[in-house]
């Protein structure tokens, strides 16, 4: 069972239901999908929060979240539907085009794929519309402020 890690406005919650995806590309989905996105530990989704957020714009009423399912999921990872091109960062095209055929097929609810800012590590694609979708569950989470020596 996976440990997954999400930071959020506690004003909006976890946004489990993917429509964040619905307004925006992202790394691994075409806007228009429902997707949520999650990290494998605490400091990538803290450093991915940071990455894609201008820091004078930082919300005040962050949360950092704990996630894990509540039954089995199958985990796909990326190798097994797209091998990655060398330059795989700067491609955002083949990236999102894996995660859309992923998407679509409905093979499984999570996509494991590696961080562009840190490709040691891993984030997760969670699938909302898939029957599994409804095994996650928030098993605690927290107010979270950056460290000003990070902004």
């Amino acid at each position: 069972m996976p440990v997954m890690w999400r930071v959020y406005r506690a004003k909006h919650g976890p946004g489990l239901d993917g429509v964040g995806g619905m307004f925006s590309d992202g790394r691994w989905h075409s806007r228009g999908a429902r997707v949520v996105y999650f990290g494998a530990s605490a400091a990538i989704v803290v450093l991915e929060r940071l990455a894609h957020t201008d820091p004078p714009l930082l919300p005040d009423d962050l949360r950092l979240g704990r996630f894990d399912f509540t039954g089995t999921v199958e985990v796909a990872k990326v190798e097994e539907i797209l091998t990655l091109p060398p330059h795989w960062v700067q491609e955002e095209v083949a990236t999102r085009r894996a995660g859309d055929r992923w998407r679509s097929e409905l093979s499984s609810c999570l996509l494991t794929v590696p961080s562009a800012i840190l490709p040691e590590e891993a984030n997760f694609v969670f699938n909302p519309l898939h029957s599994e979708a409804k095994h996650l569950r928030l098993v605690s989470e927290r107010p979270f402020q950056f460290d000003a020596r990070l902004i």
